[in-house]
């Protein structure tokens, strides 16, 4: 779909050339804080390229008319769920992720959509390009005859409040008593309810020199410390040479009945 707007929106499926070219590698560094965007190992990076095969029909991208770079994107993944809601398992994203991946390999029917990821380039963000990549999620799940749309949403302003407990966090609101987090109150505007907190939903766990490379910091000592674009501290273990990341988001779901 081609917009006046200076964009054209693709289905991943549609236009793998655009969404497959080299300077797309660019846009998880540009959407994900630093010590999110790493390059995986060899291994690690086939099976996120078998994992493209799965997403390709429920993903989203937008790219710049003329020049083709890649500016948002939406990421889906359909899933065999049928508990209900409030039972959606801590593990949030990585859970998504992992059952995603189960499901396909055991041919099992999806019953939903969950969206793994919703991302925006700086330069073209506050253009309503996040909701419009919601809806065009909703179509792609009303396409295939799902039931709702599922999303664990990273609060994009809870970085700056890394110590204020989550369930604490996504109680405050504005002077409309609308969500104080701007990636909240735009998914309730758009008739998300929020179900639960998901306390562990995406986790990191890697060496300390690895840490201090990914944060560009030095830990002196074992214990938590902030880091930039973390929603809440890290923790590095120098008795067994770990740091650990464990990231909480925010369980919402869109019925499509």
């Amino acid at each position: 779909m081609t917009s006046d707007l200076g964009y054209e929106i693709f289905t991943v499926q549609e236009a793998p050339h655009l969404f497959n070219r080299k300077p797309n590698k660019n846009f998880t560094i540009q959407v994900w804080p630093s010590f999110m965007s790493y390059c995986p190992e060899p291994q690690e990076r086939q099976k996120a390229s078998s994992k493209k095969q799965i997403y390709s029909d429920f993903s989203i991208i937008v790219v710049e008319s003329g020049t083709g770079r890649l500016i948002a994107r939406g990421i889906g993944i359909p899933l065999a769920w049928e508990g209900d809601f409030d039972q959606l398992p801590d593990r949030g994203l990585d859970w998504a992720i992992d059952q995603g991946t189960e499901d396909h390999l055991q041919g099992r029917q999806p019953t939903l959509l969950c969206a793994r990821s919703i991302a925006v380039i700086p330069e073209y963000r506050n253009k309503h390009l996040s909701s419009l990549l919601i809806q065009e999620m909703k179509k792609i799940a009303q396409a295939h005859q799902f039931s709702s749309l599922i999303i664990p949403v990273r609060p994009s302003l809870k970085h700056l409040y890394p110590l204020t407990p989550i369930e604490r966090y996504i109680t405050w609101q504005n002077e409309n008593k609308l969500p104080f987090d701007p990636w909240l109150r735009i998914h309730a505007k758009q008739g998300a309810k929020l179900i639960k907190v998901c306390s562990q939903s995406f986790s990191i766990i890697d060496t300390v020199s690895n840490w201090e490379a990914r944060a560009n910091m030095r830990f002196p000592e074992s214990g938590d410390y902030i880091i930039p674009g973390a929603l809440v501290p890290i923790k590095i273990d120098y008795a067994n040479d770990q740091g650990s990341y464990i990231e909480p988001n925010v369980w919402m779901s869109y019925n499509l009945n």
